[in-house]
C-alpha cells in the first residue's frame, strides 16, 4: 500500500509516523523545507519540498499507485483543492481532507461538498475534540473515553487509585461480575507503558485501565471506580476559538451556567453574538485573580481549549487548586502526553490523536471495519468481522489463539453488545472489538480468516 500525505504538521506527522512503523509506504509532501528536515532525521519515509496544490507535484509523488491520499495542511483551501487535483489524475484513489473552518459548510450538505470538490471523506477536527469532551463530561473521572460501534460500547480510561481494594489482586479475582453483563479490562498503562493483561495480571496503584462497557453498565462502572459525582451545573472554558465556540454552543442547549474566557477582544465580541447563553470573560485563564471574582471555585467542570498546550495546563492545575472539581485538557504535542498525567490532571483531549483515529480507518483494509487510537497511540482498538467460514467460528473465547498483543472486549452480535467471557463462543458473522498492538492486526486478520 502507498499513502501521500500532504501537510507535515503535528497531524501529518503523527499518521506518516504510524503508517511508516507498520512498513506503509508513505510520502509526504510539504512546502516547507525544515518541517521536513524533522521529518526526515525521525521518520523512513520520502518527503518532498513543494506545493500540494501542483498537479506535476503529485504527479511526481507517484499518486497513481497510491491508494489514499490525505491532505492535513494547515490551509482548508489547499486540502481542498489538492483533493480536486487528484481526483482528476487519480480517480480510484481515496482522498481524506481536514476541513475545520464552518464557513465552508454554509448552504451546503456534507454530501454535496464532497461530491463537488472531488473529496471522498472529511475530517472535521473541531467536531471531534467537541464530542469527545462531550463523552468525558458523560463520565466525570474518566482520563479517556472511545466511542465503538457507534456508541454501543465505551472504552473508558480510569487511573486506579492506591487504596482500591482491587490494587495488589490478580483480575480474574478483582472485578464484578452479573448475569447482565461485566466489566472488563482491556488495556493497562503502567509508568507509561501498555500491558495487555490476562487473569493473571495483578493491578498496581497509579494503573491507567481501559475499561470495555457498554452504556448500560456505565453507573456500575462509576460506583465500582468512584468515579461518581453530581451533575454538572457550571462550566468553564479557556479558549474562543472554533472548538471553545462549538462547544460552548452545545452546552447552552443543557441546563448549565458556562462562562468563556478568551483574551482576544475582537474575538469576545464576536462570541457574545453567537452565544447568547454563555458569559463571554475577556482575559487570562491563568490570572487568578480573574478566576476567582468569577467563582472557579464552585466550577463542575473547567476546559482548556487553547492553541497554546502550556497554558492549557497552567490554567487547568490553577483551576484544581482553587476548587475547580474536574478538569479537562487540550494537549497536542505528543510529548506533553505523560506530563498531564505525571502533574495530577485528569482527562486529556488532542486534536491530533482524534484526527489520526478517524484517517486510520480509511488505511485499514480486510476483515477490519473501524480503528480508534488509544491515548499514547501504542494501542488501537479495531472492529474486525469474523468471516462466514472462519477457523475460529464456533470456539470459545478461552480456546481460541489470539496473536500476542490482542484481546477481544466485547462481541457484537447484530443489535446486541456483549462484554466477554471466556466461556462465550465466537460465531460467524461477529464483529469482534479487539484491543490491539497494530503490528499485531494483519496476525489478528490471519487468526480469523477463511478456513
Amino acid at each position: 500500500m502507498k499513502v501521500i500525505v500532504a501537510g507535515a504538521g503535528e497531524v501529518g506527522y503523527n499518521i506518516a509516523e504510524k503508517l511508516s512503523r507498520e512498513k506503509i509506504d508513505v510520502v509526504l509532501i510539504d512546502a516547507n523545507p525544515e518541517r521536513l528536515q524533522t521529518v526526515a532525521d525521525n521518520l523512513d519515509v520520502q518527503t518532498i519540498a513543494n506545493s500540494v496544490t501542483r498537479p506535476a507535484v503529485l504527479a511526481d509523488a507517484g499518486i497513481k499507485d497510491a491508494t489514499l491520499f490525505v491532505a492535513v495542511t494547515g490551509s482548508d483551501a489547499h486540502n481542498i483543492l489538492a483533493c480536486r487535483f487528484v481526483q482528476l489524475l487519480a480517480p480510484d484513489v481515496i482522498r481524506v481532507a481536514r476541513i475545520r473552518d464552518a464557513a465552508v459548510y454554509e448552504g451546503f450538505s456534507e454530501a454535496e461538498i464532497k461530491e463537488g470538490l472531488g473529496i471522498t471523506y472529511i475530517i472535521d477536527p473541531t467536531t471531534l475534540v467537541v464530542d469527545t469532551i462531550l463523552d468525558f463530561m458523560s463520565i466525570p473521572g474518566a482520563g479517556d473515553v472511545i466511542d465503538v460501534s457507534g456508541g454501543r460500547l465505551k472504552l473508558i480510561g480510569v487511573r486506579l487509585s492506591r487504596g482500591h481494594p482491587i490494587v495488589g489482586k490478580p483480575l480474574a479475582e478483582s472485578l464484578p461480575r452479573t448475569d447482565d453483563g461485566n466489566i472488563l479490562i482491556a488495556a493497562i498503562y503502567r509508568h507509561h507503558e501498555l500491558l495487555i493483561p490476562n487473569g493473571a495480571t495483578v493491578l498496581k496503584g497509579k494503573d491507567l485501565l481501559y475499561l470495555a462497557a457498554t452504556p448500560e453498565s456505565l453507573p456500575e462502572v462509576s460506583r465500582f471506580f468512584g468515579l461518581e459525582r453530581a451533575e454538572a451545573k457550571t462550566v468553564f472554558i479557556l479558549g474562543g476559538g472554533e472548538v471553545g465556540l462549538h462547544l460552548a454552543r452545545r452546552l447552552e442547549t443543557q441546563d448549565m451556567t458556562v462562562k468563556l474566557v478568551e483574551r482576544n477582544e475582537e474575538r469576545c465580541a464576536f462570541l457574545s453574538q453567537e452565544l447568547p447563553k454563555t458569559i463571554v470573560l475577556k482575559g487570562d485563564a491563568t490570572d487568578q485573580g480573574l478566576l476567582e471574582d468569577e467563582g472557579v471555585e464552585d466550577c463542575d467542570i473547567f476546559i482548556a481549549v487553547g492553541t497554546d498546550d502550556e497554558k492549557n495546563m497552567i490554567s487547568c492545575l490553577l483551576a484544581r487548586r482553587l476548587g475547580a472539581k474536574y478538569t479537562i485538557t487540550r494537549v497536542n504535542r505528543v510529548s506533553y502526553v505523560p506530563l498531564v498525567s505525571a502533574i495530577g490532571l485528569e482527562a486529556l483531549i488532542s486534536a491530533r490523536v482524534a484526527a489520526a483515529s478517524a484517517i486510520l480507518k480509511y488505511v485499514r483494509k480486510g476483515l477490519v471495519l473501524s480503528v480508534q487510537t488509544l491515548q499514547n497511540e501504542e494501542a488501537e482498538i479495531v472492529e474486525i468481522a469474523v468471516p462466514p467460514e472462519s477457523r475460529m467460528s464456533g470456539k470459545l473465547i478461552l480456546n481460541a489463539k489470539f496473536p500476542e498483543g490482542a484481546i477481544i472486549a466485547a462481541l457484537i452480535r447484530g443489535e446486541e453488545v456483549l462484554i466477554p467471557r471466556g466461556g462465550d463462543a465466537i460465531k460467524a458473522g461477529d464483529v469482534l472489538a479487539v484491543v490491539t498492538r497494530p503490528e499485531s492486526i494483519p496476525l489478528l486478520e490471519k487468526a480469523l480468516a477463511e478456513k
